[in-house]
């Protein structure tokens, strides 16, 4: 079931699994649902304890119990998993054709663009304000040591993009605040610049943008 908390909705459901005992009941009941005595058996809470605490929680409409259908006289503790995965919100935006930009455009946006191409089989830009003469080496290894290709990427500034994006994404603070001439919405991504570092900069700045590239591919799929 896909469902959308209030924020105050959101907020109980927040107070009601601020305590270490019910998350330990939560977790129990992640991958199986479970009889109080059994629960009361894998968190070491004695079953008035348990009973408080399941009570708490299906007053948040956490969990719900219900009767066996074998013995009726057998409750078993169900775990509403939606509930806790609508706890955050998931951000939409539609975005096509994305532009990422850095300074030089020579290894963060140059990155964060073929990973966008390969996420979603999108075309992806990327420009810098001040680009450098080339793609920078540690780049070029990072990105063919997770399988993609910056041989012939060519750093290029704004003026050189032509049609303006659907979605810009800063990942350089300077480039930010340095001001971005397009006219559509914007992102920024505060990624260390790993051009000053050594190779496990580049890796790290990899990572970094990888998982935020999967985050935006996420929200790019929940507003289709």
């Amino acid at each position: 079931m896909d469902i959308e908390l209030s924020l105050e909705r959101r907020a109980a459901v927040h107070r009601s699994l601020g305590d270490p005992h019910r998350l330990l009941i939560v977790d129990a009941l992640r991958l199986s649902d479970r009889s109080p005595s059994e629960l009361a058996a894998r968190t070491g809470l004695g079953s008035n304890l348990v009973a408080f605490h399941l009570g708490v929680l299906e007053e948040a409409a956490v969990v719900e119990r219900g009767p066996s259908e074998g013995d009726a006289r057998r409750r078993y503790v169900h775990l509403h998993r939606d509930v806790l995965t609508a706890l955050t919100p998931r951000p939409s935006l539609v975005a096509d054709d994305v532009v990422f930009v850095c300074t030089a455009n020579s290894a963060r946006s140059q990155l964060a663009a073929v990973l966008w191409q390969r996420r979603t089989g999108l075309p992806a830009r990327s420009a810098g304000s001040v680009p450098a003469p080339a793609v920078h080496p540690l780049a070029v290894a990072t990105a063919a040591d997770h399988g993609l290709d910056l041989t012939a990427a060519v750093p290029q500034g704004y003026e050189e993009l032509g049609t303006p994006p659907d979605l810009v994404v800063s990942v350089c603070d300077r480039a930010r605040e340095g001001g971005l001439p397009f006219d559509v919405p914007a992102l920024h991504w505060s990624v260390p610049d790993p051009v000053t570092g050594d190779r496990a900069a580049f890796d790290a700045a990899y990572r970094e943008l990888a998982a935020r590239i999967d985050v935006l591919v996420a929200s790019r799929q929940a507003a289709a």
